[in-house]
């Protein structure tokens, strides 16, 4: 056989590569020529090496299949191009009886020291036994048959393991993003040190750097192994995070001074590579309402698990009220898209008129509260990235007026999820809820809601309660990989306890987006009704937001 190789690697240094070579393969009757073709095999070749390899190949498909004595006997050439092998197929052996070690025979389901098998269905069996040994850490186990000896109906043999060393990732090392955050590294290294290796817990560590948006992988992590020990390598490199949308202007008032109007959402993810989020939203219509939010978060502070959240939220309501609320959680990150905070959150509001009212007077107020996060991402997916989204929060404390105090409790519940019909057809449903309970109620400490990221038709912020409840629907139609229309059902129904006021509401509308390099364009047209007020096409508004990239 050595002789019959080194015959056709000559042949093939001296015909080249420029012509293509033919396999045929036969047996000794016309029988044993149907059994090899029914098997199957590539005719066409562009080398000699490529012919050899095939030929062999072919003689471990005939020992699957029973041909344990198989053997070429002939081989020719009737031209340049084409080789012809005559097979001896012998007779076929049809089952066969393993015999397995009781050290082994935990990594055979039927847990005996003994299994017999179609002939067929051995080389599906050594790799069963493989991949239960590549889940368990040895990942560079050898399995195979040995001393295979022939029956009259049947062969015997024993089957074989070596084991190798089992392996355990003792490293995570991080290559292309040199500043990636220590505090998300190290909370990465303490989740899979001494893990076992195997290619499920690799598959989980590839999703968990998935979760990271301010980053992406190049390539999938590769593995280094040596005698003592075993490293994942990480590809990464830092991506476009942060989110703009906004716009100014400015106009005169009565007095004759400048005011400025218009909205700024703001997030900026990592720009310290400390793994930070820092978000600023500001709005003004010149009139009626200013808005102004910031937050912070920063994660697995001093390379712990935990991370803090911090906020300030101010709204002043024309010369009735201003609010001013701030904020500060500590949280335990069971990972980084999965989070649950406790906190401290205070406010103080000003009765600007001091008008001093029952429903409306100056407070304070404080609670304690806790806080669950949930945020999960399809990141080949660049029109919704984001598929789920939970937030949940409830607080219990106290509030301060100038008439009296009230214990109080709240809860906030926030839904998002994405279904996908299919890749063309999903179905957007939110869920934004809000409950105060307590004793008394005054208008500057009600919630407030409307507008295009709450329940459209209706102007931001424009309706207020102590209770409410939405489902906000969109059908998306994905025309083209930067192109959807959607349609708009959103429904809620509310309460505002301070006018004794219970009302439902409703908006229609629809709706495009158009991604853009300078970030998503979105566009929705909506009109919404409530039970005393029927849908009027002057009421409709149209609202446009960017939000771009960088």
């Amino acid at each position: 056989m050595k002789n019959l190789y080194f015959f056709f690697i000559l042949l093939f240094c001296l015909n080249g590569f420029g012509q293509n070579l033919y396999l045929k393969l036969v047996g000794k009757n016309n029988l044993d020529t149907k059994t090899i073709d029914s098997i199957g095999y590539n005719i066409k070749h562009s080398n000699a090496k490529s012919v050899i390899d095939e030929t062999n190949f072919f003689s471990k498909k005939l020992l699957n299949a029973g041909y344990i004595e198989n053997e070429i006997v002939k081989n020719l050439k009737p031209n340049d191009s084409t080789f012809t092998y005559e097979y001896n197929l012998g007779k076929r052996t049809k089952f066969i009886h393993i015999y397995i070690d009781k050290e082994f025979q935990e990594f055979n389901d039927e847990k005996l020291d003994t299994i017999s098998m179609p002939i067929t269905d051995s080389e599906l069996f050594l790799n069963s036994i493989l991949k239960k040994l590549e889940s368990r850490g040895f990942s560079l186990a050898k399995v195979k048959l040995d001393n295979i000896k022939n029956k009259s109906n049947f062969i015997i043999a024993n089957l074989k393991i070596d084991l190798g060393k089992k392996r355990q990732v003792n490293d995570v090392v991080i290559n292309g993003y040199d500043k990636f955050p220590e505090g998300h590294k190290n909370a990465i290294r303490r989740l899979y040190k001494n893990k076992v290796f195997n290619q499920q817990n690799l598959e989980q560590l590839y999703k968990d750097f998935e979760r990271f948006r301010f980053v992406k992988q190049t390539k999938y992590p590769e593995i280094l192994f040596t005698k003592d020990s075993t490293r994942v390598y990480v590809y990464l490199e830092k991506t476009k995070s942060n989110n703009f949308d906004g716009f100014l202007g400015f106009n005169n008032d009565e007095a004759k001074k400048i005011v400025f109007t218009g909205y700024l959402d703001l997030t900026l993810n990592n720009i310290l590579n400390s793994g930070e989020k820092l978000s600023l939203y500001w709005k003004s219509n010149g009139k009626d309402q200013k808005t102004f939010n910031l937050g912070v978060e920063i994660p697995y502070i001093f390379k712990s698990p935990f991370g803090i959240k911090a906020q300030l939220n101010i709204f002043k309501q024309d010369s009735t009220f201003q609010t001013t609320q701030t904020a500060i959680n500590l949280g335990y990150l069971f990972n980084y898209n999965s989070r649950l905070y406790l906190g401290y959150q205070s406010a103080e509001s000003s009765d600007i008129k001091n008008l001093n009212t029952a429903t409306l007077s100056d407070f304070t107020n404080s609670f304690v509260t806790t806080n669950y996060e949930f945020v999960q991402y399809k990141n080949d997916d660049f029109l919704f990235p984001e598929k789920t989204n939970l937030n949940l929060k409830i607080g219990t404390g106290k509030r301060n007026s100038n008439f009296q105090s009230n214990n109080q409790i709240f809860g906030n519940l926030n839904l998002k999820y994405n279904f996908y019909l299919n890749p063309k057809n999903i179905i957007n449903i939110k869920s934004q809820n809000f409950y105060l309970q307590s004793d008394e109620y005054i208008i500057n400490e009600l919630q407030r809601f409307g507008g295009i990221n709450s329940i459209r038709g209706f102007n931001e912020n424009s309706l207020q309660g102590n209770a409410f409840s939405s489902i906000l629907t969109e059908y998306r139609y994905v025309l083209s990989p930067s192109i959807y229309v959607h349609s708009i059902i959103d429904y809620g129904y509310f309460q505002d306890k301070t006018n004794n006021l219970k009302d439902n509401l409703l908006g229609l509308g629809f709706g495009f987006g158009l991604l853009t390099k300078n970030g998503l364009l979105n566009l929705v047209y909506a009109n919404g009704s409530t039970k005393n007020q029927t849908i009027k096409l002057s009421n409709s508004i149209v609202h446009i937001s960017l939000k771009a990239t960088f």
